[in-house]
């Protein structure tokens, strides 16, 4: 047994196929075995928006935004995101988001979640070797 997972999640040109009942969004997580976090890859087309608002009592979400434009509404706002663009999400904070009509390309972003430990509580907790040499340095 590993302490590492590997799967392809394919293209940013290949979320719109995936997510079988949910067109455009597929559950990283349900596909290898996290155990802190979540992630899923979301991709929309021009125009498309979240079919509800929703909020999470006990987690935390980050989107990041890869490709496209649009808008996420966050509680009584409303922020413009495109590729860069970070948006976090608190608990029990209601989202929602949409594609613009007038975007040049699908919409592509990952949602990360998490509710465990707090960070700040767990501390630093990397553990460096500097002299231990790369496999592909030879």
């Amino acid at each position: 047994m590993s302490g590492y997972d590997v799967m392809e999640l394919g293209g940013l040109d290949t979320w719109l196929q995936a997510g079988g009942d949910r067109p455009g969004k597929q559950f990283v997580d349900k596909e290898i075995p996290t155990e802190f976090i979540g992630v899923s890859a979301n991709a929309a087309t021009p125009g498309g928006e979240s079919g509800y608002w929703h909020a999470h009592s006990k987690l935390e979400e980050v989107y990041v935004f890869l490709a496209g434009r649009g808008q996420m509404a966050v509680g009584d706002d409303v922020v413009d995101v495109q590729a860069g663009t970070v948006v976090r999400v608190g608990q029990d904070v209601m989202r929602a988001w949409r594609a613009l009509p007038d975007s040049h390309e699908d919409l592509r972003w990952l949602c990360i979640r998490s509710g465990g430990e707090a960070l700040k509580a767990i501390g630093r907790d990397g553990a460096l070797d500097k002299e231990r040499p790369y496999p592909w340095a030879e």
